[in-house]
């Protein structure tokens, strides 16, 4: 009988600290909801990178819009390759590829691609000439 009030006396005291201090049980642990709401708004907060945009910490070669611009004349009236369009964009910016360039290139061509200004065949890529 007494450790069946002492149960009782152990649910009701967590029961009335978890209401007065408003925490919940994740897992093995006890977060308060004040802790597990400002971690999640933390997450929320985190900024996405706008490539369209330049700032002191960016690169120009971060610049979906920069970059667009150089492999559009890279390109010309050619056919080329994407592999040595990338190295010709390499060699006239002066970089080394590295895969956050690579991803702003390949960005950039899909920017070119959904205005209609590009197209590709089998890793092939060509201007479309829209003379009107």
């Amino acid at each position: 009988m007494i450790t069946e009030n002492a149960a009782q006396i152990i649910r009701y005291s967590i029961i009335s600290y978890s209401r007065k201090h408003k925490i919940f049980s994740l897992g093995k642990e006890c977060i308060s909801l004040d802790d597990y709401r400002n971690t999640e708004n933390e997450r929320k907060e985190k900024k996405q990178t706008n490539y369209f945009l330049l700032s002191k910490y960016l690169s120009v070669e971060e610049n979906v819009l920069f970059t667009a611009k150089v492999l559009f004349e890279l390109i010309g009236n050619k056919r080329k390759h994407i592999d040595q369009l990338f190295l010709e964009f390499a060699q006239k910016q002066g970089i080394t590829i590295n895969l956050n360039i690579e991803r702003i290139l390949y960005l950039s061509l899909t920017f070119l691609y959904s205005l209609g200004k590009v197209t590709f065949n089998k890793n092939m890529i060509e201007v479309i000439n829209d003379e009107v």
